[in-house]
């Protein structure tokens, strides 16, 4: 990722800093911190998540603003699904590969676990991720407990207003 970033930033001042969010040290404080593309959600246990905030807190400057998007798991289907189509795309030689998966939930820890199979019909190749489903009332609270003031949560980043069924949680946040 940090390779393509930095080949979509040529020519701009930027300085990428490789680490991990839960253990992450500098002597740099940010007014702003962002996690995109559901980050949050790589965050597996309670101890991740809080190590992140903590981390996050740390590294913001006094009244400084935090800002992700995870997926609401009341708004999202949490079914467990055996391999499904999920459409196609044309590759980068002009080949049409077919996507299907498969997804499987662990209520007990709140990991869904996907599958993704891209059909080339020639290859088949697979991944795999697992992804946390945080509640808004359990995010709130954490937040809050690491320090935070939710000042804003949208259903997305065109700031729609936030409710049950939404598929998103956007947090803005502010250093308390």
């Amino acid at each position: 990722m940090l390779a393509y970033a930095r080949l979509k930033a040529e020519g701009l001042t930027v300085t990428f800093m490789e680490g991990d969010a839960r253990t992450f040290e500098s002597d740099k404080r940010f007014s702003m911190i962002y996690l995109t593309g559901n980050a949050f959600q790589a965050f597996l246990s309670d101890q991740d998540q809080s190590d992140l905030l903590t981390t996050v807190h740390k590294h913001l400057q006094p009244h400084g603003i935090f800002a992700f998007e995870t997926r609401n798991p009341e708004g999202t289907d949490l079914s467990d699904q055996e391999e499904t189509g999920w459409g196609s795309f044309i590759d980068k030689d002009g080949q049409n590969v077919k996507v299907s998966g498969t997804q499987c939930y662990d209520a007990s820890q709140h990991i869904m676990h996907w599958v993704t199979i891209r059909d080339w019909g020639d290859k088949r190749t697979t991944s795999r991720i697992a992804c946390r489903f945080t509640d808004q009332a359990t995010l709130q609270s954490l937040l809050i407990r690491h320090g935070f003031r939710v000042e804003h949560q949208y259903a997305d980043w065109d700031k729609k207003p936030f409710s049950p069924s939404s598929s998103s949680i956007i947090s803005v946040c502010r250093k308390c």
